[in-house]
Formats: structure tokens, C-alpha cells, sequence
């Protein structure tokens, strides 16, 4: 008991102070943009202030990542109302949403209870490129109607929305876009100034007084009341009301929303990890980010996610632990306890325009210019993800993207990379082409494999082998220090190898043979066919089992001529 008392007494003179400083200012920049984002999945803005509070300090307590600050995120309120789109006009639309945030966690906890945290390998820097980027515009495009006074249809995709927007510049509202052209200002100009400044509340603040004192909202401004404010304002518990049927159509859905959230949490996690040193379990943040999600989901919460934004905010403002996380949520049911009655004022031109702005930054042409020049794989996963976001129902445009990759991973993967290793005159081993062997036609050669040997691999490998066999050579010595995985099919091809080599009256040698590896080719019946004299075990000197290879193929060479 006195440990805990020296322990919180500790915390509280050393770490809370910053802990507090940094939590309520990510509060000041969350409570705007949980607004603006539940606006963007089509649902009241209030819920996007729930879904501040209990994703929040559920994600801080029992995530992985100690400054990592969850909750309602641009992209992921996006990706909820592209999934359910087809609910979009339905008066209980809501329950969807809650459903889905629901399934969302249930899948994010599988993945982590199952340890599944390596799945995010899987999700390129060149898919959240493309994702992100393509997101940006699609959000901008979404808000213009609320930044400037008209409805815009949202059923037909990007098209749609501008042409929708073209056809009805007419009915373009001057007050709404005083309010929303006004309000990008103020938040440009802020942020120029100082980036410490709450300026998304700023505009806010300036756009609700200006309505209130002009009372423009009698001339077309919507405001917030215009969705319907609940009832009761207050946290309560609800189980989403939509039949089991249509529960389980959301499953696709669901699985979706949980890869792109975590996605995004993680990403922006292994990235501050870097910079703060703290080490990041994934399949632990999996399981914090599907309790944050899920347990909300009856809370009135909509799908949740790590926040880059305000996660880069907390760790930059000086956080020490966790608990500036939970602070944040705190400060955010304060507000809202304290302030529910005056956000039916807020004027959805100033949330359009918080929303534009900071859909303006997923679209980061450093990142876009980097991933461009990094390789012909990351151009191609990047526009491949970029267009079927633009074009595609967001769900089959993530499942793309991580398609994409993985296929190219395989088509590079399955490269096997063969290299002529000589000794010189020094007895030093150079590494040269594979054509050279061709070229000097020596009756040794050494061949250095580097790869995984599985289906998609040893094609390559058997026909450039088998190559070198219709060479004058005698002894053939395959040295795999760089290989790791020996599948059945690449045990299957060096059978067939050995077979083709005997047939020549070539002898194959085995050299820099791991263990694991070993086992493979004792299992497999290869090292049996080629003899276990022909095998050569790597150790922790590097060359060592070559030379000893080596020096058997000269031996077999001699007995070779002098028989």
C-alpha cells in the first residue's frame, strides 16, 4: 500500500501537470473536430463527442502504446458512411452505425487475442499514400454543400457529388458561405500564427456568435439543431437495434473498418514510437483499439480509431503517460455536460470548414513525391489504391490495396537471386553473375542462393540450375547462408535437381545449411539422396562450410581423374 501511495504521490509532483496540460489541449482540438467528423458519417454531431470520451480513455488504459490518442478520425468516419451508404436515408441509419462500430471492435479484438498484430505488415506505406490521399479529396468534396448552404447527393461517388455541386450552384447560400469561407480563413491564419492556438474552437466560437448576433440562421444557415438533437445528451447504454440478419450483412463491412483503423492506429504509433522510444506491441494495441470500439458501440459511439492529428499533438504538448489520454476524454464530458445546450448553435458551414482543412493535410505531396520515387512497386500499389478509393465502395478499395501488395511482395519475393561464387589465387571467394560460370566453364562452381525456396520461387531456381548443368562442370556446390525457407515445393525442385545432375555425372554439394533448414532437407529425403557427406552445416563463421565444401568437391575432382 505505501508503494502505491509513493507511486501516485510521485506521479502527481512529477508527470501530472504535463499529463493535464497535454490532455486538454488535445480536448480543445478534438471537441470541434468530433463534431465535424460525425458529420461526416452522416450522423449527429453530438455522437462524434461521444465517441471522444469512452474510445478514449478505453483506448488509453488498455492499448499498447502509452500517447496514442483514440477516438472519431477523418478517414474512419469516411469509411463508415461508404459502408453504409445503402442505409444512408433510412431513419435508423444510426443503429447501423453503432452496429458497425460494434463488429468493428469484435474484429480488432479477434485479431488481437489471436496475436494477429503482424497482419499489419501487410498494409504498405503505398496503400495509406493512396488511401489517404484519395480520402482527402473525397471528404473536401463531401463538405462542399455544408460550407457553402446546398445538399449534395452522396449515393453516386465522387462524380456524383460534383456534378451534383455544378448543377446547383445556383442555390448556393451567400450567408452559409460567409460563414464557411470566413471560417477556413480564421483557421489558416491561426495556424500561421501559431499552432498552440485552439483554432478549430476559434472558429467555431466566431461563426455560432456571428449566426446568433445576424441571425442568419432564419436565412438558410444550417446549424446543428437542424439534425435533431437526442434527448437525452447524457452517456447512456444501448444495444443497436437492427435485426440479426442485417447484423451479420454488416460483417464485410465490419472487417473493413477494423483493417483501415487499424491501420491507421498503427501507423501512427510505430512512427511516434520512434521518436518517444517506447516500445509498441500491435496485437496489444489490436486488442485496445477493439475494446475502445466495441464497448462505444453501445455507448452512442461511432467506429473509432487511433488520431495521427491529435496524437502528434499529445506527444509534441509533453504527455508523460496514459493518463493524458483519459484526460482528454475527461475534459471532453465536461464539455459536454457544461456546454450540450449550446452546440445546437454551431453552424455546420464552420464544421464543413474544420472538416476541409484538415482533409486538406491527409494529402501530403512530400509523402506522395517520395513514394513515387521509391520504387516501381510503391507507384503502382500507391495509384492502384488512389483510384479504387476515388472510384470504388471504400471497403473493396482498402482489401484492394492490401491485395495489391501482398501479390507484389510475392512477385518480388520470388525472385531467387543465384550467384557465382570463385576462389582466387588468394583464396578469397568473389562473388561474380551467374553468366560468368558460362563464360569460364569451370568443373567447380559455386553457387550462392538467396531467398526463400516456396512455390512461386523455385521455378527460377530449377531452370537456372539446370542451366548450369549443360555446362562442362562437374561439381556443383549450392550454398544457402541466405536462404531461411525451405517449402515442400523447393524440396520437390532440389529432388528433381539432384536427379537431373546425376544423370550428367554431376555431383551436388550442400553448403551454409541452417537448421532449420537442415531439417527440411533431412524430412524431405534430400540430404539421403545426395549423401550426408555432400551437407555442410553453417556456423557463426561466415565462409567456413564453404571452404569445407570446397575442398571436398577438389577431393571428388581427384578420384574423378584418377579413375
Amino acid at each position: 500500500m505505501d508503494k502505491i501511495k509513493k507511486k501516485v504521490n510521485r506521479y502527481f509532483r512529477s508527470k501530472f501537470r504535463a499529463d493535464f496540460s497535454a490532455g486538454l489541449t488535445v480536448a480543445m482540438v478534438v471537441i470541434p473536430q468530433s463534431m465535424a467528423y460525425a458529420a461526416i458519417a452522416g450522423v449527429n454531431p453530438i455522437y462524434g463527442l461521444f465517441t471522444a470520451i469512452i474510445p478514449t480513455i478505453l483506448g488509453a488504459l488498455f492499448g499498447s502504446f502509452p500517447y496514442l490518442i483514440t477516438g472519431p478520425t477523418n478517414p474512419t468516419a469516411l469509411v463508415t458512411a461508404s459502408v453504409l451508404i445503402a442505409y444512408a436515408n433510412r431513419t435508423d441509419y444510426l443503429e447501423f452505425v453503432l452496429a458497425l462500430a460494434v463488429l468493428a471492435g469484435f474484429f480488432k479484438l479477434i485479431f488481437g487475442i489471436l496475436k494477429l498484430g503482424t497482419i499489419t505488415r501487410y498494409i504498405s506505406n503505398s496503400v495509406l499514400v493512396g488511401f489517404l490521399s484519395a480520402a482527402g479529396i473525397l471528404i473536401i468534396a463531401g463538405q462542399a454543400g455544408n460550407l457553402v448552404g446546398i445538399t449534395l447527393t452522396k449515393s453516386a461517388g465522387l462524380w456524383g457529388i460534383l456534378s451534383s455541386l455544378i448543377e446547383n450552384l445556383s442555390e448556393i447560400n451567400a450567408f452559409s458561405s460567409i460563414i464557411g469561407l470566413g471560417s477556413i480563413t480564421i483557421l489558416l491564419l491561426l495556424r500561421q500564427l501559431n499552432r498552440k492556438i485552439p483554432a478549430s474552437l476559434i472558429a467555431i466560437a466566431v461563426g455560432s456568435i456571428l449566426v446568433f448576433i445576424t441571425g442568419w440562421g432564419e436565412n438558410g444557415v444550417r446549424l446543428v439543431t437542424d439534425y435533431g438533437l437526442p434527448e437525452e445528451l447524457g452517456l447512456r447504454f444501448h444495444i443497436p437495434d437492427i435485426s440479426l440478419n442485417e447484423f451479420v450483412n454488416l460483417g464485410i463491412s465490419g472487417m473493413a473498418v477494423a483493417l483501415f483503423g487499424l491501420m491507421e492506429a498503427v501507423s501512427i504509433a510505430k512512427s511516434m514510437s520512434q521518436m518517444t522510444g517506447d516500445r509498441l506491441n500491435p496485437s496489444k494495441e489490436m486488442i485496445g483499439q477493439g475494446l475502445a470500439s466495441f464497448i462505444g458501440g453501445f455507448f452512442y459511439c461511432m467506429p473509432s480509431s487511433g488520431s495521427p492529428s491529435r496524437t502528434v499533438i499529445n506527444v509534441v504538448n509533453g504527455a508523460k503517460t496514459r493518463f493524458s489520454a483519459i484526460m482528454s476524454g475527461l475534459s471532453v464530458l465536461f464539455f459536454l455536460l457544461l456546454f450540450s445546450r449550446l452546440i445546437g448553435l454551431i453552424p455546420l458551414p464552420a464544421l464543413a470548414a474544420i472538416v476541409i482543412v484538415s482533409s486538406a493535410g491527409l494529402i501530403n505531396f512530400d509523402l506522395i513525391s517520395l513514394t513515387w520515387q521509391s520504387s516501381l512497386q510503391s507507384r503502382i500499389v500507391m495509384v492502384i489504391t488512389f483510384i479504387s478509393t476515388l472510384v470504388l465502395p471504400l471497403e473493396y478499395a482498402i482489401y484492394l490495396g492490401v491485395i495489391s501488395t501482398i501479390l507484389i511482395y510475392l512477385g518480388q519475393s520470388s525472385q531467387v537471386q543465384i550467384n557465382y561464387i570463385l576462389e582466387d589465387e588468394n583464396g578469397q571467394f568473389i562473388e561474380k553473375s551467374l553468366d560468368r560460370i558460362e563464360d569460364q566453364n569451370p568443373r567447380i562452381a559455386i553457387l550462392n542462393v538467396e531467398g526463400d525456396l516456396y512455390f512461386a520461387a523455385v521455378e527460377g531456381l530449377q531452370e537456372q540450375v539446370e542451366r548450369i548443368l549443360e555446362t562442362e562442370i562437374k561439381v556443383l556446390i549450392m550454398r544457402f547462408r541466405r536462404t531461411h525457407l525451405l517449402a515442400s515445393t523447393g524440396v520437390v525442385a532440389l529432388n528433381q535437381i539432384i536427379r537431373t545432375a546425376k544423370k550428367k555425372n554431376v555431383e551436388i554439394l550442400f553448403c551454409g545449411v541452417h537448421d532449420e533448414i537442415q531439417e527440411t532437407l533431412e524430412s524431405g529425403g534430400v540430404i539421403s539422396r545426395i549423401g550426408p557427406t555432400h551437407t555442410f552445416i553453417a556456423n557463426d563463421i561466415i565462409f567456413d562450410s564453404t571452404q569445407r565444401a570446397l575442398q571436398k568437391a577438389k577431393e571428388i575432382l581427384r578420384n574423378s581423374d584418377e579413375s
